[in-house]
């Protein structure tokens, strides 16, 4: 009975042997990696730490060669970079209040965190956004409003949300968005910047109440000309009122007179 049981469980010790599944990442043989941090992103992450990075090769040795000029991410792809309390207005009619939001200015895109399903966050429809109001903690409220039936040359105007500053007959708009700069060190004639960055970019438009959108300038100039129909008006009261039409104050003022006429 010994003679019988001892080459049975034998064959069972390399059954469950071969049954195992390789580690196909333990290889011997490895060469010269040079990492370069900017090869790899997941969403807006960078490598904080170059030493997370293990690269695979041919080779006799393992030898990482490690970049530690860069210098990761500056500024945010966020108009404010915490979650803050805000309202969702929807084209179907829904109202959602005291919601944590965040405004992605890169993409465009609102994101809801959902307390309620572990703080789980999700991008809201862009199409089944009418508006939503973001509110920070100095008590500062923000109205981002789609416009897709404006009239205007630039379709993908239609697309993504305008911060409205001024709302009445017509309204003085703020495209909100943010570029992304790569970092550039690595090559011999490279400007030496060794971070990735996000940049605010800003643009302004007039929304006129037959739905034209105008992009304009914050001058006095640009301001009167896209409002040409009462323009000798509106340069009397911006010389009565000592306005200068090169700040989003004084763009608004000119705007409220302008639909007071």
């Amino acid at each position: 009975m010994k003679l019988l049981l001892f080459p049975m469980l034998l064959a069972l010790l390399y059954t469950n042997a071969d049954a195992q599944i390789r580690d196909t990442t333990k290889t011997k043989n490895r060469g010269v990696v040079v990492l370069n941090p900017n090869t790899r992103r997941n969403g807006y992450e960078t490598f904080s730490n170059s030493d997370q990075i293990v690269g695979a090769g041919t080779g006799p040795t393992t030898v990482i060669t490690i970049d530690h000029r860069y210098e990761g991410l500056r500024g945010t792809p966020y108009f404010l970079p915490a979650w803050h309390k805000g309202q969702i207005e929807m084209t179907a009619g829904q109202n959602y209040t005291e919601v944590p939001i965040k405004f992605d200015a890169f993409r465009q895109h609102l994101i809801l965190l959902r307390t309620w399903v572990g703080n789980d966050s999700i991008i809201v429809n862009a199409d089944q956004v009418k508006s939503f109001r973001l509110n920070d903690n100095d008590g500062q409220s923000y109205l981002f409003k789609r416009l897709p039936a404006v009239k205007t040359d630039d379709e993908t105007l239609k697309e993504g949300y305008f911060l409205v500053l001024y709302q009445g007959k017509s309204a003085l708009l703020k495209r909100v968005l943010k570029r992304f700069k790569q970092a550039d060190y690595k090559d011999p004639y490279s400007t030496g910047v060794r971070y990735d960055s996000f940049k605010d970019v800003y643009s302004y438009y007039i929304l006129k109440p037959d739905q034209t959108l105008s992009k304009i300038k914050l001058s006095q100039k640009a301001l009167l000309d896209s409002l040409g129909d009462h323009k000798n008006a509106l340069k009397a009261y911006v010389k009565a009122e000592n306005l200068s039409v090169n700040t989003e104050a004084d763009a608004v003022l000119v705007m409220k007179q302008y639909d007071s006429l």
